[in-house]
């Protein structure tokens, strides 16, 4: 592969998302919405109003019965907005950050191959002496690149939100804990990576972005029934499951990207993008 048209190609792309102001809007306002807006509003609620009140005894012998099975000791827990806030942020919160990295690389990766199309550029690109395999690669890593950059941007943010507000309830600082350092460095980039890959090869074989988009979007059903299990006290994954779960997709991505080459082919391309 030439590494100097590898890197033309996903400069190119990476300007496109910045051109794009669907696009751009989508890697700015997911973030935000999950990495502030939701910690920052479960923090708030239990900083300033009664939850033990509002949420009932139902409720706080459901918090109880999570914490017991925990076993948490590193942290005393002296309220039930303590208890609260903590299986939120450790058990709930990751299943929903992981939708930040699915559904940005969701919706740039589907624009890879359609996006050309739609811009008159992809002909050019297909008559060109690129491989196809580079050309390949060259969009699973500018797909992959923005996804990664902002899920670990949204960490960060993340961060400074939950122990900016988390201080004030706990006299310390709660954030990051082995959940979330198992996830942002591991889970994230697995998931990131498959949902690129399949995006990749969806987009390739589809002729509109919306096409590509609603393909992908079935990705994120896992991610919403993880966030069922545990909503519900049916299961709650803790940082050896998350790992497992990394390994996992490791072998699935691996298995992508060894057949890859065997799903595309520049005539393929042709007629399903050009035709």
């Amino acid at each position: 592969m030439n590494s100097t048209i590898m890197k033309a190609i996903i400069k190119k792309d990476l300007r496109d998302i910045i051109r794009s102001k669907n696009l751009f809007a989508v890697l700015i306002i997911i973030p935000v919405l999950f990495s502030s807006v939701i910690p920052a509003a479960i923090l708030s609620a239990a900083l300033f109003l009664d939850l033990e009140e509002l949420a009932g005894s139902d409720a706080e012998r459901m918090i109880s019965s999570f914490m017991t099975q925990l076993n948490r000791e590193s942290i005393a827990f002296e309220t039930v907005e303590q208890q609260f806030v903590f299986l939120f942020l450790n058990y709930m919160l990751p299943s929903l950050f992981l939708l930040v990295p699915i559904i940005t690389a969701s919706v740039v990766a589907a624009n890879s191959f359609v996006g050309e199309k739609e811009r008159r550029t992809l002909e050019s690109l297909l008559f060109s002496p690129v491989s196809v395999k580079t050309l390949f690669v060259s969009k699973i890593i500018g797909s992959f690149l923005p996804s990664l950059l902002v899920s670990l941007a949204s960490f960060v943010l993340s961060g400074i939100i939950i122990n900016s507000l988390g201080y004030q309830l706990y006299g310390q600082m709660i954030f990051p804990s082995a959940n979330w350092l198992v996830l942002i460095f591991w889970l994230s980039p697995m998931v990131s990576l498959l949902t690129v890959l399949l995006n990749v090869l969806i987009s390739s074989r589809v002729k509109t972005y919306q096409e590509a988009q609603n393909i992908g979007g079935v990705i994120v059903l896992p991610v919403v029934a993880m966030m069922a299990g545990q909503a519900s006290g049916l299961f709650l994954v803790g940082a050896g499951v998350t790992f497992i779960i990394g390994l996992g997709l490791l072998l699935v991505n691996l298995l992508l990207v060894s057949r890859m080459a065997k799903f595309s082919d520049r005539y393929m391309l042709f007629e399903k993008q050009i035709h």
